[in-house]
């Protein structure tokens, strides 16, 4: 297996317990009334402090070893907030606008997040050479 195979293999691995994380908190949320908006972005934070942990220590352990730990903690801040702002908003169009039930509309907005998360971990967030 390439480098390139195994590390999309360990971010995926960590993608899924982030998404458990994610979705179990929002489910849990969603049951005592939390409004969809506030719940994904309470979720969605759990996930996201998981995966700064397990993806810094675990997929992309060899590349985070260059960086100053401020400066990836901020690239990773950045891009989270980005793929946050994009899953609420996938979320809330699929949801409230064109009325797809909440399942769905959380089971794109997540997937899509996944996409672009993994592409700026890699080249951005836990990169092996400065830009």
């Amino acid at each position: 297996m390439t480098k390139r195979l195994v590390t999309l293999f360990k971010f995926g691995i960590v993608g899924v317990a982030n998404t458990a994380v994610d979705a179990v908190v929002f489910a849990l949320l969603a049951v005592v009334g939390v409004p969809v908006l506030m719940a994904q972005v309470i979720s969605y934070s759990c996930g996201v402090a998981n995966s700064y942990w397990l993806n810094g220590r675990w997929t992309f352990r060899d590349a985070a070893r260059g960086s100053g730990d401020r400066a990836q903690l901020i690239r990773f801040l950045i891009t989270n907030l980005v793929v946050l702002a994009l899953s609420a908003f996938i979320l809330m169009t699929l949801h409230d606008v064109l009325g797809w039930s909440l399942v769905m509309s959380k089971i794109l907005a997540t997937l899509m997040g996944m996409v672009l998360n993994y592409m700026a971990s890699r080249d951005w967030v836990f990169r092996t050479t400065k830009i």
